[in-house]
């Protein structure tokens, strides 16, 4: 049975193929501030459903599959202006122009044209932390970084062992996952000890 990627484990292998392999191929998910935050602010988003603003139509947590790329995505917003749809994902923080968001973002847009069977040339991130807009195109590049981390995805539930992590403690301190993982923790024992999986 093929396995179906899911856009958020895109957006985690991006961030670091360790905390990915973690979250979708070991189910182990832990918590922080950050992602309760986040989900707090998600919380209207979440809540399916329809509304209008000014000229735009909205659709609130729309679930889609592509068959052709093993996909499966849940669009926090799929917009619709001028007759063009395109999707919208909500973001805790500020725009810093992180490539996994990108993907995320291009991976809702690739399961949305199989849907609706016509191209989706771009997307937008929305920043809680700005309340500003971060429009992303679609191109060539982008869907096929996309298309190569689902592969890799796909790839990472063949191991039993987890991939390397990134190890960059600025990143990895703000990680939920960071008390399971131990990045500083395995960095010292790294050749020590021969009998674990300190990779």
């Amino acid at each position: 049975m093929e396995i179906f990627v899911e856009a958020h484990a895109i957006n985690a292998y991006a961030y670091c193929p360790r905390r990915c392999y973690y979250e979708y191929v070991e189910r182990v998910f832990y918590h922080n501030v950050y992602t309760i935050h986040g989900k707090l602010l998600h919380e209207h988003v979440d809540h399916a459903g329809r509304e209008h603003r000014g000229e735009r139509q909205l659709y609130r947590s729309l679930y889609l599959r592509s068959e052709r790329l093993g996909l499966s995505v849940r669009c926090d917003v799929i917009e619709e202006a001028e007759g063009v749809l395109y999707p919208v994902e909500y973001k805790r923080g500020k725009q810093a122009g992180w490539e996994n968001n990108h993907l995320q973002l291009c991976a809702q847009g690739l399961a949305l044209e199989e849907w609706i069977g016509r191209k989706i040339p771009f997307g937008y991130l929305f920043y809680y932390g700005s309340f500003r807009r971060e429009k992303v195109i679609f191109d060539d590049a982008l869907r096929e970084r996309t298309i190569q981390t689902i592969k890799a995805i796909r790839a990472l539930h063949l191991q039993d062992q987890p991939p390397e992590g990134i190890d960059e403690w600025f990143r990895c301190k703000k990680c939920s996952m960071v008390d399971y993982c131990l990045p500083q923790e395995r960095a010292r024992l790294k050749g020590k000890v021969p009998w674990e999986r300190f990779t």
